[in-house]
């Protein structure tokens, strides 16, 4: 192994333990924990095996490993990009949502203060 494959590796299994404890923690994010699981070991496997990559790109008709991966991330990073954009706007119409609640109640309870006061 190189000094690289070390250093990365003692980084991933760091992570990987940090992301044990999370799931430990809060149940409710097991699933999405389970995939960043699965993210740092396919890229440990990917560390320790950089020959069985270029396989990989070879099988799939690109000419290197190194693109196989460059790929992937940037599939990864607009599906990501495009989850988080949809997640942002549908928060954006719950905060009108609320928003728009409290205005009518408030102008409801304003008109009902001043029919009292009138009284």
């Amino acid at each position: 192994m190189t000094p690289f494959q070390w250093i990365a590796i003692t980084f991933i299994i760091g992570a990987a333990g940090y992301e044990l404890v999370i799931i430990r923690q809060q149940r409710s994010v097991r699933l999405f924990g389970l995939f960043r699981g699965v993210i740092w070991f396919a890229a440990a496997l990917a560390i320790l095996f950089p020959n069985q990559i270029g396989r990989l790109a070879s099988l799939v008709g690109i000419g290197r490993g190194a693109d196989v991966i460059l790929y992937s991330f940037v599939l990864v990073f607009l599906a990501t990009t495009f989850y988080f954009y949809s997640r942002y706007l549908r928060l954006q119409r719950q905060i009108t949502d609320v928003v728009r609640y409290m205005a009518i109640q408030e102008a409801t309870r304003g008109t009902e203060e001043q029919t009292l006061e009138e009284v």
